[in-house]
């Protein structure tokens, strides 16, 4: 898709990775810089290449539009941290134009804070030289899948801009681990940290 990935930071080589989310583009670049699993919404397993690529990878699914699905899911994700696994969640929920980052949901943490496995942050965004990122990269809400795709595939450039949080947390309590690391994710959009090209 001739997108460039910029990376400040190296990722935690295992645990649980926090990151805000923005497009399906997330999951490809996430992939691109590391070798990991995700824990993503369900209608993501459908999606063209990206389902694709996300279910070869291991991603755990969840029905976010059933409540009692984040609780069904929880031995899946232990399953993965105990392997050593990298996996990445997007605590928000949803994607969203990159504005601000969304109130995390903290039942999706307790996996990591029963078994104290690390929890470290990511932040991701898009830059579009010639558009605008957060109306053609970031795709949420309403948009429409194929429309989306071919508008970004007529891009001359798309840049992904990663930054890895250095510290790395362990938690006694889902709804303490769901701030924290808001605070952090937050902390790397406005982070003054140069992102190498």
């Amino acid at each position: 898709m001739g997108i460039r990935v910029e990376v400040a930071g190296t990722p935690a080589g295992a645990g649980l990775i926090a990151s805000n989310h923005l497009s399906y583009l997330d999951i490809l670049v996430y992939s691109a810089i590391a070798p990991c699993a995700f824990v993503a919404k369900r209608e993501v397993r459908a999606w063209p290449a990206v389902g694709w690529i996300a279910t070869l990878a291991g991603t755990i699914y969840v029905d976010r539009s059933r409540r009692s699905e984040t609780h069904t899911i929880q031995p899946e994700i232990q399953f993965a941290l105990a392997a050593g696994l990298r996996l990445f969640l997007f605590p928000e929920g949803t994607s969203s134009d990159g504005a601000r980052v969304l109130p995390f949901h903290s039942s999706l943490f307790q996996p990591a804070v029963e078994l104290q496995v690390p929890v470290s942050a990511a932040s991701i965004e898009y830059a579009i030289p010639d558009g605008a990122a957060a109306a053609e990269a970031c795709y949420f809400g309403t948009m429409k899948l194929f429309p989306h795709l071919i508008n970004l595939l007529g891009k001359h450039s798309i840049i992904a801009k990663v930054t890895f949080s250095s510290n790395s947390f362990l938690f006694t309590d889902r709804k303490q681990a769901s701030l924290k690391m808001h605070e952090e994710v937050e902390r790397l959009r406005f982070s003054s940290v140069e992102v190498a090209p």
